[in-house]
């Protein structure tokens, strides 16, 4: 019979979470690397089993257990192929990526149940905001975008938070095709109009996961921590981070 599993709070669940994010991030900027999430793996599964059993294949039993029974098969598949491969010497070329799709596959998997058992905009939120300063240039708006494949990214005008959208960017861009004035040099503050800008939509990191689906709708909420007459930017809210 395999151990029960130790629960997880929602700050834990969100703590994991988080965790298994970044390490799918590394994993999908080296396509030949599958320990990042090797590694997330073994940190949940010593939490779940309430010591340190010292290898990944003997948390397979406690992992499986937080799977829903629809994928627990797949789960341990690929989970399988995974320890047998990391086990073995080292793995370059077709072998290699196609490992590291398999603990893809594993991460998504976890990360589902993990993001099930959060309750708050808090433990679901990206904490490192980006914001556009006002005298950015259009260029270096740009460049932000496209390095963080943002559709949209928050400015202050005013004392009062904005989005810029990729369309306005793209759009600003192609209209000063010829004026590297202003693409380089011109401060984007004085390119846009709040006409052009979404007021941004604003959470609490308390609020409920409900709250902000209720009031999210079709762009990013930013996410404030205090009250509303004390508070401070902590985070931002993405349709993304819900899936």
């Amino acid at each position: 019979m395999p151990p029960a599993t130790h629960q997880l709070s929602a700050d834990e669940a969100a703590y994991f979470l988080g965790l298994f994010r970044r390490a799918r991030y590394r994993v999908l900027d080296d396509a030949e690397d599958f320990r990042p999430i090797c590694f997330a793996l073994e940190e949940l599964g010593c939490r779940l089993e309430g010591e340190n059993l010292k290898s990944l294949s003997r948390y397979r039993s406690v992992l499986r257990g937080i799977i829903c029974n629809k994928s627990k098969g797949e789960f341990v598949a690929f989970f399988d192929m995974v320890v047998s491969a990391r086990n073995e010497a080292s793995h370059r070329g077709v072998f290699a990526r196609n490992l590291a799709n398999k603990s893809l596959k594993i991460c998504t998997l976890i990360e589902k149940e993990l993001a099930e058992m959060a309750t708050k905009a808090k433990h679901l939120m990206s904490e490192n905001v980006i914001c556009v300063e006002s005298f950015f240039s259009l260029s270096k708006t740009r460049e932000i975008m496209l390095e963080n494949s943002f559709s949209y990214l928050p400015i202050i005008l005013d004392e009062e938070y904005y989005f810029i959208s990729d369309f306005v960017v793209a759009k600003l861009w192609h209209e000063n095709k010829f004026n590297d004035k202003a693409r380089y040099n011109k401060r984007i503050d004085s390119m846009l109009s709040k006409e052009n800008l979404l007021p941004a939509g604003k959470l609490l990191d308390e609020d409920e996961i409900k709250k902000a689906l209720d009031k999210m709708k079709d762009k990013p909420m930013l996410v404030f921590n205090g009250t509303h007459k004390n508070r401070s930017l902590v985070g931002i809210l993405a349709p993304f981070d819900l899936l």
